[in-house]
């Protein structure tokens, strides 16, 4: 049985805004790898945080490909 249209759009917009939210708790929280971006003096963008990013928004991208594919 599938879930109805509203339902899978409910799971893939909570997919990505839990991705979003792992991704700044990462970012808040730690300071893994060379800062790659300087946004001001005292803070940046760390390699860890883009790993982060990447992992999630990946995590993310797949289950909107499963819930919309048919």
């Amino acid at each position: 049985m599938r879930a109805s249209g509203s339902v899978r759009l409910l799971v893939v917009g909570l997919a990505w805004i839990g991705a979003t939210l792992f991704g700044l708790a990462v970012a808040a929280t730690t300071t893994i790898g060379p800062v790659v971006l300087n946004v001001t003096r005292s803070h940046g963008v760390h390699m860890g945080d883009l790993v982060a990013f990447s992992v999630a928004y990946v995590v993310a991208l797949i289950v909107t490909l499963v819930a919309f594919s048919v």
